[in-house]
């Protein structure tokens, strides 16, 4: 049987709104964060929850 890939809800959810705010913070022209020590907290959840929306289920035996 292939493994399938899961797909979560509330990670997806909590996701979406650090990712705007993360978007909205980034300065393209420099690649600067207006907030260094927040955003950097930002990237991490959100590729953390990006990982776990997409994560992959375990084989029961």
């Amino acid at each position: 049987m292939k493994n399938k890939i899961n797909f979560n809800i509330v990670f997806a959810i909590i996701a979406f709104p650090i990712g705007l705010a993360l978007y909205k913070h980034t300065d393209f022209a420099t690649f600067t964060f207006k907030k260094p020590a927040l955003d950097w907290l930002f990237l991490i959840t959100f590729i953390i929850c990006i990982f776990l929306t997409f994560k992959k289920k375990n084989k029961k035996i």
